[in-house]
């Protein structure tokens, strides 16, 4: 009767929706209007009324559909699509009924599956210990252990779905009252929706099949609300009971019994095979001591397999062990996970959860060391496998006893009688059963051990995975979560206490009873480091003193030792490293206890934090040292390292206490947030890092500006501005963070700055090592060869007994000191290239640990960019298509600041990789000038469109969208700016084409010079007078120009030479045809050639046409000839007219006579010269 009535009173909701939802649908079939049939008389249904849209009714029409033949591709897709929608939503219909009485059935019996699941309980609890059989053989105690981890893998899903469920239903029960409120609101418009009249160009078909699936729908939603409210009513109903936390304690309890069950069973299965093992390798011995000489090879053979399966036993054992304790770390982080993102999702991102974080996060698992395991164990993995295939040979080719025993006779030294033979047998037969049987259990030893230690290497491996994304999810969000309140006058009060635990007596005396104890336990130890320290100390006086003199010696140029510049580097390295190194002493001691307080441990971390930071200021300061390292190796201005230096030496003394102070008081507790007393130490050590920071790299008065008084390079002035935002910008931008409570943030970025700091001064160093390295070797070549020069020199004068003094004049690089510190730009760049690859690989490694804090800038939607994408779907018949759809894809802060460091890549590049091409491939090619400069410019240009494209493309504009705005952009301005666009093309195809080329002789618009830069917009050229004159790439396309060295550098020389009247031309000729045969520079082919060419006003006019090789000699060749001409013409009596025109004057008819000027006598002469 209970039954019956409990199954009427559930049943009665569902048959009331049903009966509501039969009326709803009838009248809305009955008020949709029926459309006319179509005049062709066509197959097409009609709309007519139905009772209920079932499963099969909507499968009929999809089937009728098919058959139509007037209606359209498209339609006939459009009504298919919406007939599948009906179905999919008939058949949620149906699981949500089926919920709903599940729900609601769990509801009712929440208080009797209460009892159930105590009773489970108590019966687990009166379980004995488990306990097997000790008379089972080994193989079934394996084959149920395999059974029982099974059914432990079994209960650990159980307990952790239970878990997933418990922890989601705070969310699940948020989320149920949403939608509840969601519902009548989209039933509404749904209703409105099927209300309104079909469109007049939808086929009724169609209108048929979206109405169907808008009905269906409706009624999805209206099931959905009951079976939600059930939900809700069962959640509640087991939560007024305890339903959920005693079914986790059973769970839990399960699973535990379980494990011990499956622990009980391994230790049995390892002991079983100890006894075994050891019976095995005692009984192989005595069979050894025992047996017939003859014998003695198999007895020892038995010996090594029982040995050698023992040896196995105990490596199964420890790999499971290992296995063991890895599958539960595994277990507990993934259910430490699961939580924590639960946690986060019910109360957000709020200061319990940070600091919950930072405390998962320092507990989190060492994946380093789990990385060498795995690393190492993959090749005892290979090993083993291959001993498996070992010992299937040695199973494969077992002999049998019939050959053993013969090839015993063969080997006996004396003859045995039949009697010997049957007995030698019959033992050779149960040696080798042992045998067979000790290689069969080594063969399954190994195979065991085999497994075990794949299962161990995918735990590990899971582990190593789980880890790190634990560490990611962890690293996402702790940076982004305040670790303490903002600083105010209300946290002031937290200042006495910390001050008291600072300055507390007992924690100062805790130290000195910590030091005290450790030098009595080892006094060797704190007298040989005192010593050490004195000795060092002492040390570092000389080693000063030695500086200064080695320094002084080097800083002539010609020094070429580099083995000085290895010894002053690490002298100053050995000077820098004592201080540091005798707080580290103390911090080593300090940890060396093995119960340390919580004060002593402070310090003790404090401590080597400080060394660390003293050493990198240290190290800093004596390589700027006066004639230190920096000054006379590293060629750095005098200036610069002194204002250093003198900056180091007032921040150390402030800048390590306040250091001290600050993680001194970090140490002070873990689970806290971080008082104000130790942020405001961390603030005061952060000003005076931003007062240094000014000090030093202020644009006018700093670093900079006493690097502009040596050297003007222009890259400097850009920079400085940059280098002194971010020097100001870094420390300010941490004490802002630390102010309002990004504490935590701020110290983890304060350390990583400082390891970035480390590095980079590492990688100074180096470059500087490397680029002495490299001077020092210029100049030991440099000598050498001025050495093998002399020596040349002294041999040809010997030779040709000239005096020893014609060479005096020679100066040797010594004699003549160049700056030879300027080493090549080509090897420059490429040293800059590699420490830029050096630079930017460590920084990596010091980041990445932090870089999924980033993806949180991924959460903050600035705009939205449609993008298509393809995927492969699969129709009815097999078939594979391609689809493309398109979606919206959010760009965030994340993709902006990724497109500001591609940007910053793509210019690095742009500058750096055309100089490496060349530097490093086009140089050992045989190209010449022209090729090498035409193919670095495109690498240019195609390397600048590369980043542009990636940079928009991070910006969420590929090229899809930009390619019309790229039209559009193209079109525009190729009217506006016609002439640059014209410029810039014209510019390719002169790099391409190459009708002139960088070093070519050019005549354009009547200047002739060197073409000395080709660029985007206009070419260089350079002038004989060393001005340059800019030419518009257009010009050279589409004008004329004169190129004297395209393909052919022989040009031609013409000169003309007038004689006299009366010369005899032939003369003349053959002596002009010798001096240009004797010219060295005139080619022989083509020949010179000289012509009578025209009777001049006063002179006989020749031309003689000469070719040379190249413009390179061309005007010294011109003046050679033209000074041989005047010269031998001379010689020969040949005039070189010079034109002449005779007056005559008339008077009427009459010549006019002008007598010649009379001549002055002695007598005038004298008076004139004594007046």
């Amino acid at each position: 009767m209970f039954c019956r009535s409990r199954l009427r009173t559930s049943c009665l909701p569902v048959a009331i929706v049903l009966l509501v939802l039969t009326g709803f649908i009838s009248s809305s079939y009955s008020q949709v209007p029926k459309k006319p049939a179509p005049a062709n008389g066509s197959d097409t249904p009609t709309t007519t009324e139905t009772p209920q849209i079932t499963s099969e009714s909507i499968q009929k029409r999809i089937d009728q559909i098919k058959n139509i033949k007037d209606l359209t591709e498209d339609n006939q897709k459009k009504a298919g699509d919406f007939y599948s929608q009906a179905l999919a939503n008939l058949k949620k219909t149906e699981e949500l009924k089926g919920n709903t009485a599940r729900y609601e059935e769990d509801a009712k019996n929440a208080m009797q599956r209460l009892e159930q699941v105590k009773q489970q309980i108590d019966n687990l609890n009166k379980l004995p210990a488990a306990s097997f059989d000790h008379m089972q053989d080994l193989p079934k105690l394996q084959q149920t252990l395999v059974e029982e981890e099974a059914n432990l893998e079994q209960f650990k899903q159980q307990q952790s779905n239970w878990d997933e469920q418990i922890t989601g239903r705070v969310n699940r029960q948020k989320e149920i009252l949403t939608r509840i409120a969601e519902i009548d609101n989209k039933v509404s418009d749904l209703d409105k929706q099927l209300a309104l009249p079909a469109p007049a160009d939808e086929p009724a078909v169609v209108t048929d099949a979206r109405k169907t699936e808008l009905k269906t729908r409706i009624s999805l939603l209206k099931t959905e609300k009951p079976a939600l409210r059930s939900e809700l009513n069962s959640y509640e109903a087991e939560e007024a009971v305890g339903y959920p936390r005693v079914r986790q304690d059973f769970l839990k309890l399960q699973t535990q019994k379980q494990s011990e069950k499956v622990e009980a069973l391994k230790k049995q299965i390892a002991k079983r095979r100890n006894i075994e093992s050891e019976m095995r390798v005692q009984e192989a011995r005595d069979e050894v001591f025992a047996t017939n000489p003859l014998l003695q090879p198999l007895a020892e053979k038995n010996q090594q397999y029982a040995e050698a399966i023992q040896a196995l036993n105990h490596k199964i054992q420890s790999a499971d062990q290992k296995y063991s304790q890895t599958s539960k770390i595994l277990d507990e982080l993934k259910k430490q996970f699961t939580q924590t993102k639960e946690k986060e999702t019910s109360i957000g991102l709020t200061g319990p959860i940070g600091l919950l974080l930072r405390n998962q996060q320092s507990s989190l698992p060492d994946i380093e060391t789990r990385k060498l395991s795995i690393e190492k164990r993959a090749k005892e993995i290979d090993e083993v496998h291959l001993r498996l295939f070992e010992l299937d040979d040695e199973w494969s080719e077992f002999p049998s006893a019939e050959t053993v025993t013969d090839n015993i006779i063969k080997d006996s030294k004396r003859k045995l009688s039949d009697i010997e033979k049957a007995n030698l047998k019959s033992i050779v037969e149960e040696t080798l059963g042992k045998q067979k049987e000790y290689l069969d259990t080594l063969i399954r030893s190994n195979n065991a051990y085999f497994n075990k230690l794949m299962d161990l290497d995918v735990a590990e491996t899971q582990l190593v995975k789980q880890t790190e994304e634990y560490a990611d999810y962890i690293q996402e969000r702790v940076f982004w979560i305040k670790s303490s309140p903002p600083i105010s006058f209300a946290e002031a009060k937290q200042i006495p206490n910390s001050l008291s635990w600072l300055l507390s007596p007992t924690h100062w005396k805790q130290l000195l009873e910590a030091i005290q104890q450790d030098i009595i336990t080892n006094p060797i130890i704190y007298v040989t480091g005192i010593f050490c320290f004195m000795s060092l100390l002492y040390l570092a006086y000389n080693v000063r003193q030695q500086l200064r003199i080695i320094n002084k010696e080097i800083i002539r140029s010609s020094f070429r030792k580099f083995g000085i510049t290895a010894r002053v580097a690490f002298l100053t390295l050995f000077i820098a490293i004592v201080w540091p190194g005798f707080i580290w002493f103390f911090a080593w001691r300090l940890g060396s206890g093995l119960e340390t307080p919580p004060f002593v441990k402070a310090v003790d971390s404090s401590l080597r934090q400080v060394a660390w930071l003293l050493f990198f200021w240290e190290l800093i300061r004596q390589i700027c040292r006066p004639l230190g390292l920096g000054e006379s190796h590293f060629g750095w201005y005098k200036q610069t390292v002194l204002y250093v230096r003198k900056n180091i030496r007032w921040v150390i003394p402030i800048s390590v206490p306040l250091l001290f102070v600050t993680l001194v008081l970090h140490g002070k507790e873990v689970d806290r947030t971080q008082d104000l007393l130790e942020r405001l130490f961390f603030v005061a050590l952060l000003v005076t890092y931003t007062i240094f920071a000014r000090r030093v790299f202020h644009p006018r008065s700093g670093l900079f500006q006493s690097i502009m008084n040596y050297n003007q390079e222009v890259w400097y002035d850009r920079l400085k501005y940059l280098v002194y935002f971010l020097a100001l910008a870094v420390p300010c931008g941490l004490i802002i963070l630390s102010l309002i409570g990004f504490y935590f943030t701020a110290m983890s970025l304060f350390h990583l700055i400082f390891l970035t700091l480390w590095l980079f001064l590492g990688v100074i160093l180096f470059r500087a090592i490397l680029l002495r390295w490299i001077l020092i070797h210029h100049r030991q070549l440099s000598h050498k060869l001025n050495q093998e020069r002399l020596e040349a020199l002294r041999k040809e004068n010997q030779e040709s007994s000239t005096p020893e003094s014609n060479i005096a004049g020679i100066t040797t690089e010594e004699e003549n000191p160049a700056d030879l510190t300027k080493i090549s730009a080509q090897i420059k760049r490429l040293v800059n290239a590699c420490m830029l690859v050096i630079l930017l690989l460590g920084a990596f490694g010091i980041w990445g640990d932090v870089m999924p804090a980033f993806n949180r800038l991924d959460s903050f939607k600035l705009w939205s960019t449609q993008v298509q994408t393809e995927e492969e779907v699969k129709d009815a018949d097999g078939n594979v298509t391609t689809k493309v759809t398109e979606r919206l894809e959010p760009v965030t802060y994340l993709d902006i600041a990724l497109a500001l460091i591609y940007a910053l890549f793509a210019v690095i590049a742009t500058r750096n990789i055309p100089g490496l091409l060349e530097f490093l491939v086009l140089q050992r090619l045989p190209l010449d000038s022209s090729v090498k400069y035409a193919t670095t410019s495109l690498a240019r240009y195609v390397v600048a469109l590369i980043g542009i494209f990636v940079v928009f493309n991070a910006l969420g504009l590929g090229w899809s969208k930009l390619q019309w705005l790229a039209t559009a952009l193209t079109f525009g301005l190729g009217f506006g700016l016609q002439e640059i666009f014209a410029n810039f093309v014209s510019g390719l195809i002169l790099l391409i084409e190459r009708p002139i080329r960088v070093g070519d002789i050019i005549t354009v618009d009547e200047i002739t010079g060197i073409v000395s830069r080709i660029r985007m917009r206009a070419t260089t050229i350079t002038n004989w007078d060393r001005k340059e004159y800019i030419v518009p790439n257009r010009d050279f396309i589409t004008g004329k120009l004169l190129n004297w060295t395209l393909t052919d550098s022989v040009n031609r020389v013409t000169i003309t030479v007038g004689v006299a009247y009366g010369t005899d031309t032939n003369q003349a000729t053959d002596l002009a045809m010798k001096i240009l045969m004797d010219h060295p520079q005139i080619l022989e082919d083509p020949a010179p050639s000289i012509t009578f060419e025209s009777f001049g006003d006063s002179t006989l006019n020749l031309i003689l046409r000469a070719y040379l090789p190249d413009l390179d000699n061309r005007l010294l060749a011109i003046h050679q000839i033209h000074t041989a001409i005047h010269e031998q013409f001379n010689a020969a009596d040949i005039e070189i007219a010079f034109p002449q025109r005779d007056v005559h004057l008339f008077y009427g008819d009459k010549p006019v006579m002008i007598p010649p000027p009379e001549l002055p006598g002695p007598e005038t002469t004298e008076n004139t010269e004594t007046s």
